[in-house]
C-alpha cells in the first residue's frame, strides 16, 4: 500500500512545551472506544485521548477554540450522524488533514469522497488487529493510510435522476411499461426513453439485469425487492 506524508497543520500551532499530544476519538460503541484508546496511549506515551460519543458532543469539543487536537479518529456512524453527514462537518471546521476514518462501512465511494475532501485516511474496523494497528499509528505519524483499492483506477460515480430511480424501484416490484405509465401519470413512451437512460448509465443489458447493478451499488433496497416478491406470490 502507498502511504503519503500529509501536512499536519494542527501539530504545527502546538504551544511551545507542549507534552501532551491531544487525540479525539469519536466512537460510540464502549469496547471500541476502549480499544482504540488503549493502543493510542500505549504506542504514544506523549498522546491524551479523549472520547465523544456523538455527533454532538465531538462537534462541540472541535468548535472549541481553547483545545488544540494533533488528531481525530472519527467513527462515521455515531448518533447523530448520517452517511458522510459529520465527516462533512469535520471538513468544514478544518480538521480534515488530522482526521482519519475508522468506519465499519465498506463503502468504496465513502472511502473516496473522503480522499478527495483531504482526509488523512480510512481505517476499516474489519481490519486484522495487525493491521488496525498498524494504520493506526501510520495515522498518528502522518503518513496518509487508504484501502488499497484506491490506487485503481476509479470507477465513475453513477448517479440516477429521481425519476429513473422511481421507475427502477418499479421495475424491480415487476411493473411492465404500461403499469409504471399508468402509476406514474407518464407515456409509456416516456417510461420507455427513461429505462433506457437509466440502462445506460448502468450498462445494464436489460431490465433486470440494471435491478441486480444498482442494487450492487446500493442504489436500490434488495429487502424491497423481497418484500414485493411476497407480496406478489399467490395464496396457498
Amino acid at each position: 500500500m502507498l502511504r503519503k506524508p500529509v501536512v499536519d497543520r494542527m501539530e504545527s500551532v502546538q504551544p511551545v512545551g507542549a507534552r501532551m499530544k491531544q487525540v479525539l476519538v469519536v466512537e460510540d460503541h464502549p469496547l471500541v472506544a476502549e480499544a482504540t484508546m488503549q493502543l493510542l496511549t500505549q504506542r504514544f506515551q506523549d498522546v491524551g485521548v479523549e472520547c465523544s460519543d456523538t455527533a454532538t458532543t465531538a462537534l462541540a469539543r472541535l468548535n472549541d477554540r481553547a483545545q488544540t487536537w494533533f488528531r481525530v479518529f472519527l467513527d462515521l456512524a455515531v448518533p447523530g450522524a448520517f452517511g458522510l453527514s459529520l465527516a462533512k462537518q469535520v471538513r468544514s471546521l478544518g480538521f480534515a488533514p488530522v482526521c482519519c476514518v475508522i468506519s465499519a462501512f465498506d463503502r468504496e465511494d465513502y472511502v473516496r469522497q473522503l480522499q478527495s475532501w483531504g482526509f488523512l485516511g480510512y481505517i476499516p474496523k474489519s481490519a486484522p488487529v495487525d493491521t488496525f494497528t498498524a494504520r493506526l499509528s501510520d495515522a498518528m505519524r502522518g503518513f496518509g493510510t487508504f484501502p488499497a483499492a484506491l490506487h485503481a483506477p476509479r470507477p465513475e460515480t453513477v448517479r440516477l435522476t429521481a425519476r429513473q430511480t422511481e421507475i427502477l424501484e418499479l421495475i424491480q416490484e415487476g411493473c411492465s411499461t404500461k403499469q409504471i405509465a399508468e402509476r406514474m401519470n407518464l407515456a409509456a413512451g416516456t417510461v420507455n426513453n427513461q429505462v433506457a437512460a437509466l440502462m445506460h448509465v448502468l450498462r445494464a443489458e436489460s431490465r433486470s439485469h440494471a435491478v441486480v447493478k444498482a442494487i450492487g451499488l446500493g442504489l436500490l433496497d434488495l429487502e424491497q425487492g423481497r418484500k414485493s416478491a411476497v407480496e406478489r406470490a399467490p395464496f396457498p
